[in-house]
């Protein structure tokens, strides 16, 4: 009579472990990792909003209703951004990305651990900001459904942006050092303040190819109604943004090269 041979059924999936490990990461800061984010959409809302609340509307709207939108992205921009550069940059210095690279997981359940961490995180922050700044700027939902459809897509590739950059950089001045040449001018000019039509032609051109503007495009529409593109156009350029940012993103990861280096 055969002995029946041992077979180890863990009580919980690895991925699963592996998401409460990304999130619980950033949960123990939670007044730096989440509270710290909320002070400086609010306090340029505040400045920006309410210094030029007398000098007419922008888009047909008040001032604070058409910086929130963006402000909001911003918001989600960098902290995507963070997440994802910061996680996988201490996991590749600590060694820690080759267990895990060694584990049962498949690549792609360590690239959406990842993805679906960063998002938490943003949903959290950019959920407070929110339940701030709309009761005090009076912001409702002109077009819920274009956010409905166009938010998934913005938290999608703020994510893989994070992510992705995490893999490519090696100390954590270049992380500095790409938020402030990089991160910043592309939140700042992605159109928060000002719409399209008051930049001149070649400042246009330039402004299209920042895909933070998409963002702020697809949030405005979405709060405000309209923006300086359709809805139609916003969303199918967001979408393939974030669909090719997800797939460079999983080839990297498919491969491991960068990640073990």
């Amino acid at each position: 009579m055969s002995a029946t041979p041992f077979r180890f059924t863990p009580t919980r999936s690895p991925f699963s472990w592996l998401l409460q490990r990304e999130v619980v990461r950033y949960l123990r800061i939670w007044p730096n990792a989440v509270l710290g984010q909320l002070s400086m959409p609010l306090l340029l809302l505040v400045v920006f909003g309410y210094a030029f609340q007398h000098g007419g509307t922008a888009g047909g709207v008040p001032y604070t209703h058409f910086i929130f939108p963006g402000l909001l992205g911003q918001c989600l921009m960098t902290v995507g951004w963070t997440n994802g550069t910061i996680s996988i940059f201490d996991a590749r210095r600590d060694r820690y990305i080759n267990d895990v690279l060694a584990s049962p997981l498949r690549w792609w359940e360590i690239n959406l651990a990842c993805v679906l961490a960063a998002i938490i995180r943003q949903l959290l922050t950019g959920g407070l900001v929110a339940a701030v700044a709309i009761p005090v700027t009076g912001e409702s939902l002109a077009r819920p459904l274009i956010l409905l459809l166009g938010l998934p897509a913005v938290l999608l590739l703020t994510a893989q942006m994070g992510v992705i950059a995490g893999v490519y950089i090696r100390t954590m001045d270049q992380n500095v050092s790409l938020q402030q040449l990089l991160v910043q001018p592309l939140t700042f000019l992605g159109g928060t303040f000002y719409s399209l039509s008051a930049l001149p032609a070649a400042w246009r051109v330039l402004t299209h190819v920042n895909p933070v503007f998409y963002i702020v495009q697809v949030l405005r529409i979405g709060f405000v109604g309209h923006a300086d593109m359709a809805a139609g156009s916003t969303l199918a350029l967001l979408w393939g943004l974030a669909l090719g940012l997800t797939g460079w993103s999983l080839w990297l990861f498919r491969s491991g090269r960068k990640l073990r280096d």
